[in-house]
């Protein structure tokens, strides 16, 4: 009997589930295109207006945008990806190689410097998304492919198509001068499973950090896909440290800038204070799921709790957030259940 009553009682709470989701919005539900589900994507927030307003366009006839934003570095991008690339006296370095770009990077490259050698391509961490168009540099005398140690030996350890292997690693730290124009290379731990560097040039103000942020709109789902979530957290204060106007995320097709990174910050910590400040109400709500299914299904009671806070959160932050940033009701409930489970397990 008491087996009934349990399946019964779960029965209930999926028929109240069921009916709720036919009548509310959740975020965090798979998002449907038919118009009238009520987690339709007629529901989400368009683009805020002084995004799209911000928007690269196709300007090559190679997919691309290419724009000079500080005198012989260029910005380059195919509206979801970005890379860049710097006219030095010596010849040109290359900053990442994504994928989508395949061979029109260097077709780029070639059209904006007809004549100038590609004489370095720097590696910002070794996914195949960002740096899976590097074999299209292949065959170049003498390229020199910089990367960190790290990626170096996990690329030998599980190669990856498209992607280069590097000629010149470091450990920590590297200064290069090439042509005249400094680059300081950092290793950082922010979001792949190995390493990230960080790619600074002082004189054009102009720091790129991949897979961080996106400027205008809040980041992507869980935080860029961090692997480190404590690490993202404080790697905003590593990027203020420095000197920049430009910052370059490598998503979306706008080149972001200081007030993106504080923003950008600014949202990160209130999705982090949000989470921890429901935190002491975490027991309570999984002691109500327990009661709910008589002690049967511990795993749906404590399911039923972090999905409380991960919607009560995003809740809050959508809030707080949708007129400043884009897109915070597509990926705030993923930022608050990737938080809550650091914050579970820490």
């Amino acid at each position: 009997m008491r087996h009934l009553t349990t399946f019964a009682a779960l029965a209930l709470v999926a028929t109240a589930a069921t009916s709720l989701a036919e009548t509310e919005h959740n975020t965090a539900n798979t998002i449907s295109l038919e118009a009238d589900h009520a987690d339709s994507f007629l529901h989400f927030s368009p683009e805020l207006p002084q995004m799209r307003a911000r928007a690269a366009k196709i300007n090559t006839d190679f997919g691309l945008h290419v724009s000079e934003i500080e005198p012989g570095l260029f910005f380059v991008t195919d509206l979801v990806y970005q890379s860049a690339f710097v006219v030095t006296d010596d010849g040109i370095v290359v900053l990442d190689a994504p994928h989508s770009f395949g061979d029109n990077l260097r077709k780029v490259i070639e059209t904006t410097a007809p004549g100038a050698p590609i004489t370095h391509l720097i590696m910002s961490h070794g996914h195949r998304d960002h740096n899976g168009a590097s074999a299209s540099f292949s065959g170049i005398p003498d390229l020199e492919i910089v990367a960190a140690a790290e990626v170096a030996q996990t690329l030998a350890m599980f190669p990856l198509d498209g992607v280069l292997n590097p000629t010149r690693t470091f450990d920590g730290a590297l200064d290069l001068t090439v042509g005249g124009v400094d680059i300081q290379l950092q290793t950082a731990r922010f979001h792949a499973e190995d390493i990230d560097v960080m790619i600074y040039l002082p004189d054009q103000k102009f720091l790129m950090a991949i897979d961080t942020i996106t400027p205008g709109e809040a980041p992507f789902m869980n935080f860029g896909a961090t692997t480190n979530v404590n690490a993202y957290f404080q790697t905003f204060d590593t990027f203020l440290a420095y000197d920049f106007a430009h910052f370059l995320s490598g998503h979306v097709s706008v080149l972001g800038n200081r007030t993106d990174v504080v923003a950008a910050r600014d949202y990160t910590l209130d999705v982090r204070e949000t989470v921890y400040g429901m935190m002491p109400s975490f027991n309570d709500r999984f002691t109500k799921g327990l009661t709910a299914v008589e002690f049967q299904h511990a795993n749906l009671a404590y399911r039923y709790a972090m999905e409380g806070i991960r919607d009560d959160c995003a809740e809050q932050v959508v809030g707080r957030w949708e007129t400043q940033l884009s897109v915070v009701d597509l990926w705030a409930d993923s930022h608050c259940e990737t938080t809550l489970l650091y914050a579970i397990m820490h």
